[in-house]
């Protein structure tokens, strides 16, 4: 058996970028949501629907509440102020007329205000990696996100049955 006392503590350098990372991206998700006039519940909401328009996946109330981790109560809320705010539209889903999808308007994908900005940016900055740069801190990411999303997961299904 070997003492773990001798062995170096595992660098963590990169988790700590990391985290320093999340917090900045958290701090300007609000200003960005402020700027904007939503809440960070809403800019969630909202970048989720962007990325499945991106990926031409359709979203629904029951994505959003499920994402965003609040109550369907909650959810008609936060999308009303969407709808409200101009940033996205209900449509009656083609293949199942009892559905609703919630769809970005052009405001939403930022082609004006502090949305836009960020975005430009954000992909200024990602546009000087290499190659393998780029590589790299993709796969990275991707594999975190497994992770995380595999620990959401794991806690869900183990949560006790209630009574």
């Amino acid at each position: 058996m070997t003492d773990r006392s001798e062995e170096p503590p595992p660098d963590t350098g990169v988790l700590e970028a990391l985290q320093v990372y999340r917090a900045a991206e958290t701090a300007m998700r609000r200003r960005t949501g402020a700027a904007m006039g939503i809440g960070e519940n809403d800019f969630l909401a909202l970048r989720l629907i962007l990325d499945n328009a991106a990926a031409g996946r359709r979203t629904s109330a029951k994505d959003v509440s499920a994402y965003v981790g609040v109550s369907s109560a909650s959810t008609t809320a936060l999308i009303d102020r969407l709808v409200a705010g101009g940033y996205i539209e209900r449509r009656t889903n083609e293949a199942d007329r009892r559905s609703v999808d919630l769809v970005p308007t052009r405001a939403a994908f930022g082609e004006t205000g502090p949305l836009k900005i960020a975005q430009e940016q954000i992909a200024a900055e990602a546009a000087e990696l290499s190659e393998e740069e780029a590589r790299t801190v993709t796969r990275f990411l991707t594999k975190m996100r497994r992770t995380v999303d595999g620990i959401s997961a794991e806690r869900h299904a183990n949560r006790p049955e209630k009574p």
